[in-house]
């Protein structure tokens, strides 16, 4: 659901941005504001690979885990994706996240969410094997069985 809601309301904040900022900034400043963030979004896409590697390589020459650069490169290529997309509110939140404390915050906000819950189902008991070739097993399958 908070999907399906981002989806309705960033089209809506966009339009009202481009009517409050355009009627600020004139027709020609919100043109070349929209060009040159779609022009800067373009040129860090196309110079993130090569960053990418560098940051990879620099990792693994000091005998660190390369999560940490991959993971920065993909929030730079999302920023930089947002840059390309033409809006007020996705070019700010694109520049936000080329900010590298920004991005960290974000980072560790994505860690904490996608750890895994502790387990706490447990179930408590004795366990025997039973004797080789157990005739108590239980029976295959139906959808196995030939006509």
């Amino acid at each position: 659901m908070p999907i399906l809601l981002a989806f309705l309301a960033v089209p809506l904040l966009e339009i009202v941005l481009f009517v409050q900022l355009g009627g600020a900034l004139g027709v020609l400043g919100t043109f070349l504001e929209i060009f040159a963030s779609g022009a800067l979004g373009v040129f860090l896409m196309r110079l993130e690979p090569y960053r990418n590697a560098t940051d990879i390589r620099a990792a693994l020459a000091q005998d660190r885990s390369p999560a940490s650069p991959m993971a920065h490169s993909a929030l730079r290529m999302i920023g930089a994706l947002l840059l390309v997309v033409p809006g007020f509110f996705t070019d700010a939140l694109g520049l936000l996240l080329l900010v590298p404390m920004l991005r960290m915050l974000v980072l560790r906000r994505v860690v904490v969410q996608a750890r895994p819950a502790p387990r706490d189902d447990i179930i408590d008991g004795d366990y025997t094997a039973g004797a080789e070739g157990d005739p108590d097993r239980l029976p295959p399958d139906p959808r196995h069985y030939r006509d």
